[in-house]
């Protein structure tokens, strides 16, 4: 069902739980950002009258998919989600804005579609829970600030062509304790994630040589001795 911004505004005061104030502010300000007049609302969700961008999501729940047909997710669009604990994106799906999923604490993982071409800054930001994430494809655009904050994401899955894109797009560098870039082959196996640097010969190694050397410059020096007795 269409309707304009005043209707829409009119709706969502009424359909807001009492004394939470956060979803009309936000979802007042998207609108005062986009051009449209008109807008359309299914269920809980407030999109675009094209339906290809999400605008906002009301409510708290616990398993929320997007609905087929969004290209965009808009900024802080699912925002502070704290029962969300799964979370289903279109294969519509081209971009997913700043703060679009930010504090949602309860997400543990998240599939990235193919689609998908650009990721902003703070995309994700401040998931408490989110361990892992799925791409199914390298994006085109992906901001090393889409997933800050995330302190217990262990492991991102990218196609084997892409590990080395989404290293350097997240300035990822070894020895980073805080996650994992893990390549996968065709049919989903992972592979060892590679190391860029040199591999230092072990301690004990140096230590004999430096030894050898040492024991060499001492028979240099006692030969240099005997000759001048001579």
């Amino acid at each position: 069902m269409k309707e304009n911004k005043k209707e829409l505004l009119d709706k969502i005061s009424k359909q807001s739980k009492k004394g939470n104030k956060f979803e009309s502010l936000v979802l007042n300000l998207a609108l005062q950002k986009l051009d449209s007049e008109n807008f359309e609302m299914e269920d809980k969700a407030v999109y675009t009258a094209d339906g290809k961008r999400l605008i906002y999501i009301l409510g708290d729940e616990t398993n929320v998919k997007i609905r087929e047909g969004v290209e965009v997710i808009g900024e802080m669009a699912v925002a502070k989600k704290k029962n969300m604990k799964a979370l289903t994106l279109p294969a519509s799906l081209k971009k997913i804005e700043r703060e679009a999923f930010m504090d949602c604490d309860a997400l543990v993982s998240v599939t990235i579609p193919a689609s998908v071409e650009e990721i902003d800054a703070y995309a994700f930001e401040d998931c408490d829970s989110l361990k892992s994430v799925y791409f199914e494809k390298m994006p085109k655009e992906l901001n090393r600030k889409a997933f800050a904050e995330c302190e217990r994401l262990h492991e991102i899955s990218v196609p084997e062509e892409g590990v080395r894109a989404i290293r350097k797009a997240l300035h990822y560098t070894d020895g980073d304790t805080d996650f994992i870039v893990v390549g996968r082959t065709a049919d989903g196996q992972k592979t060892e994630p590679k190391s860029s640097r040199t591999p230092e010969k072990p301690k004990v190694e140096k230590k004999e040589k430096v030894i050898k050397e040492v024991a060499k410059t001492k028979d240099i020096k006692e030969n240099k001795k005997v000759d001048k007795r001579k």
